[in-house]
């Protein structure tokens, strides 16, 4: 009786032991990190508090956060989207909105630039990613003109998202507030 419950104990423990080397995953197979969209230039080298400086205060050479599109008359501000996580991006869009009440309460609030009225730029209405895509790039465009008329002050825009068709947002990096030094542009 003693022989059959040691081969038994025996038995129990190679069990046990198999069932734990086979349920155990390499970890380079793990997926890791939480699947969120965001907009990356909420949280760039320059920013604080959401705040996205145009110009840029870093620069890397010749790189830089905006266009002087002569030939169309306007300015692009680089923006972007974002799924942040390891694993594989499936397809989905989400909507661009802009919040001209968050921008009011920063004025009211002691903030030194002016609101960028709404006829003075254009976005477009959605960004979509596709299958593997982690990011995805589009432009703020803002009529050269009607932004010379600021000069010698800041104008702000706030740009946030909504509605993503797949994912969740990140609340913190979900918006972002452009502050253009108009002067800085130095625009031709």
């Amino acid at each position: 009786m003693k022989i059959f419950f040691n081969r038994l104990n025996s038995l129990f423990i190679l069990l046990v032991i198999a069932t734990f080397v086979a349920c155990e995953k390499d970890i380079s197979e793990e997926k890791v990190g939480i699947e969120n969209v965001y907009i990356p230039q909420s949280i760039s080298a320059s920013t604080t508090n959401n705040n996205y400086a145009v110009p840029g205060s870093v620069n890397y050479g010749a790189a830089k956060n905006f266009k002087d599109d002569e030939a169309s008359n306007k300015v692009l501000v680089y923006l972007g989207v974002a799924k942040s996580g390891k694993a594989d991006t499936q397809p989905f869009t989400v909507d661009l909105t802009t919040r001209a009440d968050t921008i009011n309460q920063l004025i009211t609030g002691g903030a030194s630039f002016f609101l960028l009225p709404s006829t003075a730029y254009t976005l477009p209405a959605n960004v979509s990613l596709n299958a593997g895509q982690s990011s995805a790039s589009f432009n703020m465009v803002i009529d050269k003109p009607t932004l010379k008329t600021y000069a010698g002050k800041k104008v702000a825009v706030c740009v946030t998202l909504s509605n993503p068709t797949k994912y969740a947002l990140d609340a913190k990096t979900k918006k972002v507030i452009i502050i253009i030094d108009v002067n800085a542009l130095n625009l031709k």
